[in-house]
């Protein structure tokens, strides 16, 4: 028969067997992720679409940065009163830019940037430089270069209603969280903008929904208010 003693040392072994089974077997997942947008200037017409820049962070929270697994998938549902237009500027070949550090991949297309910004690994131990470049006229290449040591280049495809990343690399351990970018207002036409956008409800509202290679998905939504501008008198 046991004494208290020995009861109490094998609760407390027990215990600990435990806690080492749930600490060994846990896997690292994505806890949270948030997105904000701004796009400018805020004041459009309600009817006809203008020119704007689009800024958009958006950061994910891993409690394991360790084992943790990328995003596989991200996509952004826009709001039918903003549209890209890739119009006029010249498609960048993907075999261009690939695997080159930002200098080089830039000067390979410097007509095809539209933007860009930088980014974060595993919470920031490691930063990096993003390039946006027009890959024709459905196509965004996001190229991500992670001081030289990590290169990246992600395809975007455009639609009426969407911007989806559907070949995000896996790299376990080292893992995006956080892109803070910006896609530049520039014209691609007579009376067309890359990005471009009009006030008919009083507010832009963009949600992206991401899935990981872990088997988590997360989502986000931004909602920015936008001001009319005044309807112009007719004489």
């Amino acid at each position: 028969m046991l004494t208290k003693r020995g009861r109490c040392l094998v609760v407390a072994l027990g215990s600990l067997m435990a806690l080492l089974v749930i600490t060994g077997t846990a896997s690292a997942v994505p806890t949270s992720q948030t997105l904000t947008e701004s796009l400018t200037p805020a004041k459009q017409d309600k009817k006809k679409f203008g020119g704007v820049s689009l800024a958009t962070v958006i950061s994910t929270n891993f409690d394991n940065f360790a084992t943790s697994q990328s995003p596989r998938q991200t996509v952004f549902t826009l709001p039918p009163d903003v549209r890209y237009a890739t119009g006029n500027i010249p498609p960048c070949a993907l075999s261009s830019i690939q695997n080159k550090p930002t200098a080089l991949a830039q000067a390979a297309c410097p007509q095809s940037i539209t933007g860009g910004g930088s980014a974060e690994v595993n919470g920031g131990a490691l930063k990096g430089v993003v390039t946006f470049f027009s890959g024709g006229p459905n196509t965004i290449y996001v190229h991500t270069d992670i001081g030289g040591a990590l290169i990246l280049d992600i395809i975007g495809t455009i639609t009426p209603t969407t911007v989806a990343f559907t070949n995000i690399p896996n790299t376990p351990g080292n893992v995006l969280t956080k892109f803070d970018t910006v896609f530049n207002k520039r014209k691609t036409g007579k009376k067309t903008w890359y990005v471009q956008a009009r006030c008919k409800k009083g507010k832009w509202s963009t949600t992206e929904t991401t899935s990981f290679y872990s088997g988590e998905t997360l989502s986000a939504t931004a909602t920015q208010k936008c001001k009319q501008k005044k309807s112009k008198k007719k004489k």
